[in-house]
């Protein structure tokens, strides 16, 4: 068994939000974008949203334990 990853998550200067393996400088596993408009909306709490985003998709899905359960996955679905 592997040594479980230390992820952080990282506000950049741009605003975007990303999770990245802690201390590394290489490409992001996830990133998430708000736009001026939304950042407008959601004032200083654009990271706090960004963080429950990233939560949710490891907490609630079979995101990172590499099981595909396409079930579950269409019931969170939103258009």
């Amino acid at each position: 068994m592997s040594d479980p990853a230390v992820l952080e998550i990282v506000q950049m200067e741009d605003g975007e939000v990303i999770l990245r393996a802690a201390e590394s400088e290489g490409e992001p596993l996830l990133s998430i974008r708000i736009s001026d408009e939304a950042a407008d909306l959601l004032r200083d709490n654009r990271f706090e949203v960004a963080r429950e985003m990233i939560d949710h998709a490891i907490t609630r899905t079979r995101l990172w334990d590499g099981e595909d359960d396409e079930d579950e996955q269409s019931e969170g679905m939103v258009h």
